[in-house]
């Protein structure tokens, strides 16, 4: 387990503060959100939230490539890409709740996207290096 062993370790504490953050999500539902039997989600609130939502699946990728990536029919140097793309992928969730915990700026600066190319690419990777291995 050469390049996996990364995404692995970061998958697995990704995992577990996904689930602490959505813990606290929900012990932080403020039951006058609901009006008129509308539920009324402030968008600082939203942000927050999605950067959980997409903790969870990002840190599943990571697992995967952790497990798959040495396997892959790539050179080392297209492997070692491929586990950071994976871990690149967190700047979205990260990002999305650095903005909601900073109140939604309209102005905040489009850094989660790096997030959203590292996910493309690695996941990119794996299928290329599983249609070579073919």
């Amino acid at each position: 387990m050469r390049f996996g062993r990364l995404n692995i370790v970061v998958g697995a504490v990704m995992l577990l503060l996904g689930a602490l953050g959505g813990l606290l999500l929900g012990a932080t539902f403020d039951a006058q959100s609901v009006k008129d039997g509308v539920h009324v989600l402030p968008l600082a609130r939203f942000f927050v939230r999605e950067g959980h939502s997409h903790t969870m699946p990002f840190a599943l990728l990571n697992l995967c490539i952790g497990l798959l990536v040495d396997r892959l029919a790539l050179s080392d140097v297209w492997k070692r890409a491929c586990s950071w793309l994976a871990v690149l992928a967190f700047v979205l969730p990260i990002g999305l709740e650095i903005r909601g915990l900073m109140g939604a700026p309209a102005d905040f600066p489009p850094i989660p996207v790096l997030g959203v190319v590292g996910f493309i690419g690695a996941v990119a990777l794996v299928a290329i290096g599983m249609r070579r291995a073919q």
